[in-house]
C-alpha cells in the first residue's frame, strides 16, 4: 500500500470552498431561509438539519470558483506574507492542466481559453509600447482672439 504525503497546497482550494459553503449555509439558515437557488439549482436547506458540514460536503463544487477568486485576491495583495503566497501559488498551479476542472468549466458553459481575449500564442511578439506621447488638448481654429 502506497501512502501519499498530503501537502497543505494540495487541499487548500477545497478547504477554502468548504469553509465558504459552511458559512453560506449558516448565514442562510440564520436568516430564516429554507429553500434557496444556488447556480440554477433549487436546494432545500432544511434537509441538512442545521449541519453546515453536510451541506458543504454535498455542494463543495459550487463554491470552488469563489474560493479560487478569494485565493487569487489574497495572492495579489502586497501585505500577504511570502510563504502564504507560495502555498496559494502551488495550489493554483497544481490545477492548471487538470482535465477534470477543464471538463467542469465546459459543462458550466465557459469558453475554451484559446477562444478568449486573454489568450496569446507563444510565438506572438508583443506590441511595442509608446511612452511619453504628448496629447494636444487644444483646438486649432481661426475664431479665437
Amino acid at each position: 500500500m502506497k501512502f501519499k504525503l498530503i501537502e497543505p497546497h494540495t487541499i487548500l482550494i477545497e478547504q477554502t470552498a468548504g469553509k465558504f459553503a459552511a458559512e453560506f449555509f449558516e448565514a442562510a439558515r440564520s436568516s430564516g431561509m429554507g429553500i434557496i437557488m444556488l447556480q440554477n439549482e433549487k436546494i432545500d436547506l432544511r434537509k441538512f438539519k442545521n449541519n453546515p458540514r453536510k451541506f458543504a460536503q454535498a455542494h463543495l463544487e459550487k463554491f470552488i470558483p469563489a474560493a479560487v477568486h478569494a485565493l487569487m485576491e489574497i495572492l495579489s495583495k502586497e501585505t500577504t506574507p511570502e510563504p502564504m503566497k507560495e502555498v496559494i501559488y502551488a495550489a493554483i498551479m497544481e490545477r492548471v492542466n487538470d482535465e477534470q476542472v477543464n471538463d467542469m468549466g465546459k459543462q458550466a458553459g465557459l469558453p475554451d481559453f484559446t477562444n478568449t481575449p486573454l489568450y496569446k500564442p507563444d510565438d506572438e511578439k508583443p506590441k511595442p509600447i509608446i511612452l511619453n506621447t504628448p496629447k494636444i488638448d487644444f483646438q486649432f481654429d481661426s475664431k479665437r482672439v
